[in-house]
């Protein structure tokens, strides 16, 4: 179980919601973002979801020893400014890639646009960012990330393109709690870089870009696009070069080509 008097004691969170199942922590974040007196950041996390949420109709497939959490920011508090909120999804991933090289040295973590992980060239969490409604500067960022889940009893589907940190160690086992504590500093410390203007969000993420270079298809809605990554723009698209210009995407499902 996850130690929520060291996530209160050790991360900026004002306050921890951790269940044995709901039917998804983004819906149940999404309900307590709607009150007008709100203490935040604020972390709702459960052991099980019975209707976890991926991006559009995606559902996210999690079993014992995952990480399924959702957490309430407000952006103003964070002082990121609203030209900013776009690139939010890569400031997270970039905090997950970099908590995942602390806990799993030497093995290949990339970045998949728009919001994926991988380990070892499989995807091995999940974010999905939602945006409050009734306060628009409040964003739900939901992520599932694999820790000691092993994929040996996953969906035969999913075997050959998702993984786990205990997967990726060969049997190793991880406190969450540590990962989960790691995972929030990090990601404080990169939305204070953002807000101050100290980091080049752009470069550090292309560097762990898993598309760059690769052939692509970009799936939005009944429109495909063919043609190869360039890597992505200031403003968090993905540039796409085909053989008449240089596209810009801001939504879709990537698939490499080869």
């Amino acid at each position: 179980m996850i130690d929520i008097l060291r996530l209160l004691a050790e991360t900026d969170l004002q306050k921890v919601d951790w269940f044995e199942q709901v039917d998804s922590t983004n819906n149940r974040a999404l309900e307590l973002a709607t009150q007008s007196i709100l203490q935040t950041p604020y972390l709702v996390g459960a052991e099980q979801q019975l209707s976890g949420r991926g991006r559009g109709t995606n559902r996210w497939w999690g079993s014992d020893g995952s990480l399924m959490f959702s957490v309430i920011v407000e952006m103003t508090s964070l002082g990121v400014s609203p030209i900013d909120w776009p690139r939010f999804s890569l400031v997270t991933g970039l905090a997950i890639s970099t908590t995942l090289e602390s806990f799993v040295p030497g093995v290949g973590v990339g970045l998949k646009w728009p919001n994926d992980v991988w380990l070892q060239g499989r995807k091995v969490c999940g974010i999905l960012i939602e945006q409050c409604d009734r306060y628009p500067g409040r964003l739900i960022v939901g992520i599932g990330l694999n820790v000691n889940n092993s994929f040996a009893d996953a969906p035969e589907e999913l075997r050959a393109i998702a993984t786990s940190m205990t997967d990726s160690a060969k049997g190793d086992q991880f406190s969450r709690t540590e990962v989960l504590i790691t995972f929030l500093n990090e990601w404080k410390t990169l939305a204070g870089f953002v807000a101050e203007g100290s980091i080049n969000l752009v470069e550090r993420w292309s560097r762990a870009c898993v598309l760059s270079g690769h052939p692509v298809k970009i799936t939005n809605g009944n429109q495909d696009a063919i043609g190869v990554c360039a890597g992505i723009d200031s403003d968090g698209a993905l540039l796409l070069r085909t053989a008449f210009s240089m596209e810009k995407h801001y939504a879709g499902t990537v698939r490499i080509l080869e």
